[in-house]
């Protein structure tokens, strides 16, 4: 499945950025992808975007706090029953504690990877008006996480994007991305969904709507 994926990618660099892509390369991608699927843990981003390898950390069982002095930001996005999309998302301190949380539907019909981008840059650009300065941001989409730790570049609207993405990490000291399974982005997921057929924007301080509640409380008692 992994090979499938990373074909049907470079494929896309072919098609829609016209790109020449060396075979080596995608055997490498495969390899590269099956490693973090095994191995999880964090990808840090320095000022301005850059990447650099960060710790990689055992198997993760359940939502994990971010460092000291670090608030994760967990992003989600779902399909409104293919009338447009909706994102989800949930700001933690390193204790655990919820500090935000945003739903938001639009009626935009967006593949899932841009969906999964635009959740991104909402987290990002709301941490940023909040003056947080380290941050993790966590996904369960592994393209997106991948794709702003590699810094792709393309002429696509979610190359463009993801240099939005970048560009907006020069707002914070540090960044560190992380992919995490469906399961541990629970929270953000129901956030996504919690309104699946109102177009709009909501957003909670220090509380989350009852039935995310209950999702935190689960999945915090799987640290």
């Amino acid at each position: 499945m992994v090979g499938c994926w990373a074909l049907w990618e470079h494929r896309n660099k072919v098609v829609f950025d016209a790109r020449e892509v060396d075979p080596v390369s995608i055997i490498k991608r495969v390899l590269d992808v099956v490693e973090e699927m095994e191995g999880g843990g964090f990808i840090r981003v320095r000022r301005g975007g850059e990447g650099a390898p960060g710790e990689n950390a055992a198997e993760k069982k359940g939502w994990e706090v971010p460092p000291v002095d670090f608030v994760k930001i967990n992003v989600d996005a779902g399909s409104k029953y293919g009338a447009g999309v909706s994102v989800g998302l949930v700001c933690r301190d390193d204790r655990g504690k919820v500090l935000w949380g945003i739903s938001v539907v639009h009626d935009f019909l967006w593949e899932p990877h841009i969906a999964e981008a635009s959740a991104v840059f909402e987290g990002l650009s709301e941490a940023a008006g909040r003056g947080h300065i380290k941050i993790v941001v966590e996904s369960d989409c592994l393209t997106v996480i991948d794709a702003l730790r590699r810094k792709a570049k393309g002429r696509s609207m979610f190359s463009l994007l993801l240099d939005d993405i970048l560009s907006l990490c020069n707002s914070f000291g540090s960044v560190l991305w992380s992919h995490t399974s469906r399961v541990n982005n629970m929270v953000a997921h129901s956030l996504a969904h919690i309104f699946p057929t109102v177009v709009g924007r909501v957003v909670w301080s220090d509380v989350l709507p009852p039935i995310t509640n209950n999702a935190v409380i689960f999945y915090s008692n799987l640290i």
